[in-house]
C-alpha cells in the first residue's frame, strides 16, 4: 500500500501484537512484548497505537493538525491519542435518527470527552459507558381460586401484577436447540480483540531518522 494511500488520522484494526506488559503466550521467536519493537515498527509504517497516549505536537504534527485536542491536552505542546482499548467504535450520530424518529444515539448530548480537555456530546471523540436499554417486563400471577370444571371459566379468576422477581435468569422454554444463559457484568455481542492504530503521518521514516525528522518539523510548530 502506498504510504499516503490513507489521509493522516485514518483508524484501522490491526491484527498483529503491540507492546504489551501482559505477556501473551507467543513462539520464542517473537520480541519480549514488553520492549518497544512493536510499536517502532509501527512507527516506521507512519502508525501510532490507540491507547491514549500523550505525545508531542512536535514529534506528530501532521496529526495534530487533524485531531488536535480533540481527544485531550495535556500540558502545553502535548495531545492525546484517542483510546480505543475495550471499545467499541460508534459514527458520530450527527441529525440522524431512527424508525421511531428518535435520534439513533438517545444519549447523544450525555456523551462525555475521553480525557480532560476533550470533545463531548454529539462529536467525534467522546465516549458513552456501557448500558442495558430501560424496560418492564409484565406479566400476571393468581391471587385466587374458582371451583374446577366452570364451564368457561379457567382454575383462576383474580390476577393482580406481581412484584418483580430477582432471584437470577431462566432458560427460555420453546428455543430449538436448547440455549445457554451467559451472565457477565457487561451486555455484549459476540467479539473478537484487535488492536486500532491511527495513521500520524504520510512520510514514514526509517528507525535512524525518527529523531532527524522530529528536529526538522521543531521550527515550523507553535506550542
Amino acid at each position: 500500500m502506498l504510504p499516503d494511500a490513507l489521509p493522516v488520522g485514518s483508524i484501522i484494526p490491526y491484527a498483529g501484537p503491540i507492546n504489551n506488559p501482559n505477556n501473551p503466550n507467543g513462539g520464542s521467536n517473537y520480541p519480549d512484548y514488553g520492549s518497544k519493537a512493536y510499536n517502532l515498527y509501527l512507527q516506521q509504517h507512519g502508525w501510532l497505537v490507540c491507547d491514549g497516549s500523550t505525545v508531542l505536537v512536535a514529534k506528530y504534527p501532521e496529526l495534530f493538525r487533524f485531531i488536535g485536542f480533540i481527544y485531550g491536552q495535556a500540558g502545553p505542546g502535548k495531545f492525546m491519542l484517542p483510546d480505543y482499548r475495550g471499545r467499541f467504535l460508534r459514527g458520530v450520530n450527527l441529525d440522524a435518527s431512527g424508525p421511531d424518529n428518535l435520534p439513533r444515539d438517545p444519549q447523544e448530548g450525555q456523551r462525555t470527552a475521553s480525557s480532560s480537555g476533550g470533545w463531548s456530546g454529539n462529536q467525534v471523540g467522546s465516549v458513552q459507558e456501557d448500558a442495558f436499554q430501560a424496560h418492564d417486563h409484565l406479566y400476571e400471577k393468581a391471587t385466587s381460586q374458582t371451583a374446577l370444571g366452570y364451564a368457561g371459566k379457567g382454575a383462576f379468576d383474580s390476577y393482580t401484577i406481581p412484584e418483580a422477581q430477582t432471584d437470577g435468569a431462566v432458560v427460555p422454554t420453546g428455543y430449538t436447540p436448547t440455549i445457554s444463559i451467559r451472565q457477565a457484568p457487561e451486555t455484549r455481542v459476540k467479539n473478537a480483540y484487535v488492536n486500532f492504530i491511527i495513521k500520524c503521518s504520510r512520510r514514514p521514516r526509517p528507525f535512524g531518522s525518527l529523531l532527524e525528522g522530529m528536529l526538522d518539523q521543531l521550527d515550523n510548530v507553535g506550542f
